[in-house]
């Protein structure tokens, strides 16, 4: 759950997101569905996803439970996304648990994770805000066309900065950025606002997957150990760390696999490159924050003392996400 330092947080929106129910709505739903989704990929996590929302509905003026929905949605999503992942990576545990896909079979997880997704488009539709059901299903085919881009660059081993920098935009900013498009859409703000809203969620979740990218190395990670490099998927710090072994990187390429390969050379070098990467993405976020709160005050009824308060919480966050160990 949200980490006890956060003290920022008014502990209304805290308790909130703990409260946050996260069953599927369908009365019409599977018993055998939910029970899965339950004890898998909806159980625990820190619900980053749902309290960013919630964080910046306030910074933006939006009622705490008008987002429940849009909270709920974007966090089922992304569980809807791992229960995809955990069957693509053939993995075999996640937070420290059995995977789905390890707990049930690959079939009943990938189908698990599409009633997430059609459920999660049910109740949006319901909410009558067309833009927002339209935001969701661009979210939605942004992870698959990243996932697919991973798949395919996994198998051609043909990766880029670039390259690197779009699946993590495609897999992680895309979630980000609805938890501050929503709100500020909910919130009625111009289109110009709700761009650095999608600004500040695209920055921060380049930051989030680069430092997650870092945590695969570190003592407190409970991924599956190396399993992205056996299964050829180049991550931002094993790329810069290839780029650090040149002659590891040649024998990669001409097709040895990744896990012969592997040695711990200049694996803190390229710890150290992506977490600077990280930082600057981060220093962004912190600068569209004060232009977002210059700008809220002409289009809403907040004043400039209660927006410097919600803001806090915020730039709390964002500072977490630079010194997160887990």
């Amino acid at each position: 759950m949200i980490p006890k330092f956060l003290t920022t947080i008014p502990p209304e929106l805290l308790g909130r997101v703990r409260d946050l129910e996260m069953m599927t709505s369908s009365e019409s739903c599977n018993r055998s569905i939910n029970q899965l989704l339950q004890r898998t990929v909806l159980l625990g996590g820190k619900r980053l996803r749902p309290l960013l929302t919630y964080l910046c509905g306030s910074f933006f003026g939006v009622n705490a439970a008008d987002l429940d929905t849009y909270a709920k949605a974007i966090e089922m999503v992304h569980a809807a996304s791992l229960s995809h992942d955990d069957v693509v990576d053939g993995a075999k545990t996640r937070r420290g648990k059995p995977s789905i896909n390890a707990e049930s079979t690959n079939k009943h997880a990938v189908l698990a994770g599409d009633y997430l997704l059609a459920d999660v488009i049910v109740e949006l539709s319901k909410r009558g805000n067309l833009p927002l059901v339209q935001e969701m299903s661009l979210v939605i085919q942004a992870l698959a066309e990243g996932e697919w881009i991973q798949l395919d660059a996994a198998e051609s081993r043909k990766y880029s900065r670039e390259l690197i920098e779009l699946i993590a935009n495609k897999k992680t900013a895309s979630v980000m950025s609805w938890c501050a498009v929503a709100p500020a859409t909910l919130a009625g703000l111009p289109e110009a606002v709700i761009g650095y809203a999608r600004d500040f969620g695209y920055h921060l979740g380049l930051a989030f997957q680069q430092m997650d990218d870092t945590l695969d190395f570190s003592g407190n990670s409970k991924k599956d150990h190396l399993l992205d490099l056996e299964n050829g998927i180049i991550n931002s710090v094993l790329y810069e760390w290839m780029e650090l072994n040149p002659e590891l990187k040649e024998r990669f390429l001409a097709g040895e696999s990744a896990s012969s390969v592997w040695s711990e050379k200049n694996l803190d070098r390229a710890v150290n490159i992506v977490e600077a990467r990280a930082r600057d993405h981060l220093d962004k976020c912190l600068e569209l924050i004060e232009v977002m709160a210059k700008e809220i005050p002409s289009h809403s009824q907040l004043t400039y003392e209660q927006i410097t308060k919600a803001k806090e919480p915020l730039i709390e966050i964002v500072h977490y996400l630079g010194r997160r160990t887990y």
